[in-house]
Order: structure tokens, then sequence, then C-alpha cells
């Protein structure tokens, strides 16, 4: 019986029902009657899993066809639906089919007409289950090839909100790691609240050693959803659950489970990754603070110039509207732009008086000291040719090189305005500061001769915006 089609007939006359059933229990149909359309429904809701098929008169007392046909394609849009007619109403019939019904079949019934139109709505039932299963891993494998190429969590967020509520229409879903925080949720708060609660480390390990899904309901504002929990696993162990939750009416099969299984565990080693390069980044800006702290206190009047450049530059760097990775690279680059001067001698440093030649030309070097000392560095990038042309000025007076403005990096650029913007509203041991609007007039005269002009217009624009000017 469980490898028989089983078939839910239902028509308000019992000989209908009868002739119907006599057809198709000779091709060994399970028949399954119901005499309306609410009496169908309840069935449908009580064997969804058993019923393959449902055949369907279209005009009854208390609910028609049509009703029962838009109900059953909201509910359970998988289910075939072949309508019963009669010819008088073969033109509704036809409109049926526009609104999802799989075929009609018309009174008085023929035996061959009845048996091959319900074989073909079967097998086009199931050929459309399989293009929507083929078509769910085809997502789930292009969306693990991005989130196998990004550390970036937010990129790792619209990814997974793009599958889960949008191809899968679901309702929501909620990220519980056991050893960190982390804000990667689209979810219903008193549905994280039960989570939180409800699933401790403890409690997760005994579910997940007898399931590989654990399904649980719950209700808010005479609601009901259907939740699923999945393990999230990194090399030590379990180390969170991701749940995932929908419309307790919408059907998810055991196959879809098993995609959302895989799919979690993509997901999961996707964050592992981000979460170590968080990790290891934050390694690196502890490194490169100590660096530039231990450059600043060789002159007191300097202390916290390379933490005022690093803003200024990361604020030019998001006015100009560069990504993520350039932004961090600027930030290193502010911070160390100055690492030369560990190799200049303290006295040429904090000299209060104008530096002959001589100390000029020594001074000068700390560029190419800076560039000697982070190139071996290799997660600063480029940032030791940003900080080795931060000199260089566009009309080609600058130094090391004499670079002209197209030889510049933009990294550099940047460096140039955001340092000598600070040198300026700073004081120096051989002057007073100047004030905001002062300095950048000062900008303003040396664009296009020391200055980026889109730099400096960017840099202008960002101070306004933070209220420095």
């Amino acid at each position: 019986m469980s490898n028989r089609m089983s078939v839910l007939i239902v028509d308000d006359e019992d000989y209908i029902r009868d002739s119907i059933k006599l057809l198709l229990e000779d091709d060994n149909y399970n028949c399954i009657e119901a005499n309306n359309g609410y009496e169908a429904l309840e069935l449908l809701e009580k064997r969804e899993d058993e019923i393959n098929v449902i055949l369907s008169d279209i005009k009854m007392p208390e609910m028609d066809g049509i009703t029962l046909l838009k109900i059953i394609k909201e509910k359970y849009p998988n289910k075939v639906v072949i309508i019963i007619t009669g010819y008088p109403s073969l033109e509704t019939a036809v409109e049926t089919l526009k609104m999802g019904a799989d075929d009609y079949i018309t009174k008085p019934f023929n035996v061959n007409e009845v048996s091959s139109k319900l074989q073909k709505a079967i097998e086009s039932s199931k050929l459309k289950k399989e293009v929507i299963l083929l078509n769910d891993v085809v997502s789930i494998y292009e969306s693990t090839k991005l989130l196998s190429s990004t550390i970036s969590q937010e990129e790792i967020f619209l990814e997974v909100h793009k599958n889960i509520i949008g191809e899968w229409g679901m309702s929501g879903f909620y990220v519980k790691l056991f050893d960190r925080k982390l804000s990667f949720q689209y979810a219903d708060s008193r549905v994280i609240d039960y989570v939180n609660e409800e699933f401790s480390p403890k409690n997760v390990i005994i579910i997940f050693k007898k399931v590989d899904v654990f399904q649980f309901n719950i209700q808010y504002d005479n609601k009901g959803y259907s939740c699923f929990l999945f393990p999230m696993y990194s090399k030590n162990g379990l180390w969170g659950i991701f749940c995932i939750y929908c419309d307790a009416k919408k059907k998810i099969s055991d196959i879809r489970k098993h995609i959302m299984n895989t799919y979690v565990g993509e997901i999961s080693l996707a964050l592992q990754n981000s979460l170590a390069y968080i990790e290891i980044s934050d390694g690196y800006l502890q490194t490169v603070t100590s660096l530039s702290n231990a450059v600043d206190a060789k002159d007191s009047y300097t202390r916290g110039h390379s933490e005022n450049v690093k803003k200024y530059s990361t604020m030019i760097v998001e006015e100009m509207g560069f990504n993520s990775i350039f932004e961090k690279y600027m930030t290193y680059a502010g911070l160390l732009h100055d690492i030369g001067k560990i190799g200049i001698d303290t006295y040429i440093i904090v000299k209060p008086d104008k530096l002959s030649s001589i100390e000029f030309e020594e001074i000068k070097k700390h560029s190419l000291y800076g560039k000697e000392i982070l190139e071996p560095i290799t997660f600063l990038g480029d940032v030791p040719y940003y900080v080795l042309f931060h000199h260089e000025k566009l009309d080609g007076s600058g130094y090391p090189y004499g670079l002209t403005a197209h030889e510049i990096p933009i990294g550099s650029k940047i460096l140039a305005v955001a340092d000598s913007y600070d040198a300026m509203t700073t004081d120096r041991s051989y002057r007073p500061r100047r004030n905001a609007i002062q300095a950048v007039e000062e900008l303003d005269r040396c664009v296009g001769t020391q200055f980026d002009r889109d730099v400096v217009a960017a840099f202008k624009s960002a101070l306004k915006k933070k209220g420095y000017i």
C-alpha cells in the first residue's frame, strides 16, 4: 500500500465518487473520498504526506471546486489538482488551468482519459518537484561559492538572507554562537528569546546526538510557526546553532531540510573564516598601533599625530567612496606613515629651530626608511609604497623621487593631505598651530601643485559633515 499513489476524490454526489473509485482501483490507486471542500481540506491537513492527487468537481455546495483549488494551491502548491467538469462548464474548466489546476476531465468519464490524464499530471508533478529540487541545489551551489570567497559578514548576511528569505520564502533566521557574540539575524525578538532560553549548549549537544535537524513549533499573536534548528560545527566541535522558521502552514519536505542542513554547514564555515579574519586583523591593528606609538613617543609635540592622520585619512576614504579593504589599508598607512623616523636621530626630530640643509636631507630619508621597515610585513599590502611616496608633490618638487601627479598612488595623495592638515592644526616646537579654516585655505592654495584636487575636496566635505569647519 505504501508504494501506491493516493488520490483524494472530492464530489458531493456518491455515485460520481464511486465511479471514479472503481476506475482508479483497477489501476492500483488508493482512493480517499470527501463529499465537500471543507472535508477535503481536513483530510489534507491530516494526511498531506499520503495524498498525491486531488480530483475535485467544480460545482459543489458549501465550497465550490474553484475555491477549493485556490486554497490547495496556496497551502499545498506542489499538490496535483485535476478538475472534474461537465461539458456545459468546459470554459470554466479551462479557466481553472490558468489558476493552477494541472488538468481537467469531463463527464461522462472515459476510462482511458481518466487514467491517462491522471498519470500525465503525476509525471508532470514529479518533474516540477525535480526542477524545484534542482533549482535549490544550484542556488545553494552558487551561494556557497560566494560564501567561500568573502570574509565580510555583511556580504555573508545578505547572501544568506537572499536564499533563506527570498528564495525559500522562510520567515526568519537566527544564529546563536556559544563562545562569542555575533549579530547575525533576521528574526522576531520573541523567537530569539525563546531559542536563547531553551537551547543551552548542553541541551543542544544532547539533541544533536539523536537527530540532524530538530523541529519545534511556537505561537505568537495567534499565529503558529514551524522552527528548524540546525547544528553549526567547527574543528573543535559544536560551536553554535542556526534557527530557521516559517509559517506553520508552510510544508517543508525532508529533502528541503537536508538541503538546509548542508547550507547551514557552509554558512558556519564562512562565519568561522570571517571571525578568524577579524581576530587576525585586530591583532595586526594592535601591532601597528604599538609601532606608531613608538614613533610619536620620540617627540612630545607630535604625540597623537599618527592617530590623527589615520582618522583624517579614513574620513577622506569614506567620503570618496572607497571600499572597506582600502579603508583598512589606509588605517594602517595613517598610523605608520612616519615609522621611518625611528631611524632618524632624535635631536633632529625635536629640534626647535629651523633644520640645516644637512639635517633636512636626513629627515627626508624617513619615508625611505619607512618603506624598508614595512615592506617585509606582507599583510600591509601596498601600505609601504603609500608611506614611501607621501611627501611627493603633484608638480614633481616633493621627495624622495620627485614624482608627478599620475605617478603618485592615491593612498599617498590621501596621506599627504591628512598629514599636512594635522601638522598645520597642532602646535609644533618651531611654530604655533593654525585654526581649521586657515589650514583648509592653505590646502586650497596648494591644490594642483602639492595636493590632489579631488582628495582636498573630499576632505573639506568630510570636515564640514563632522563640524570641523
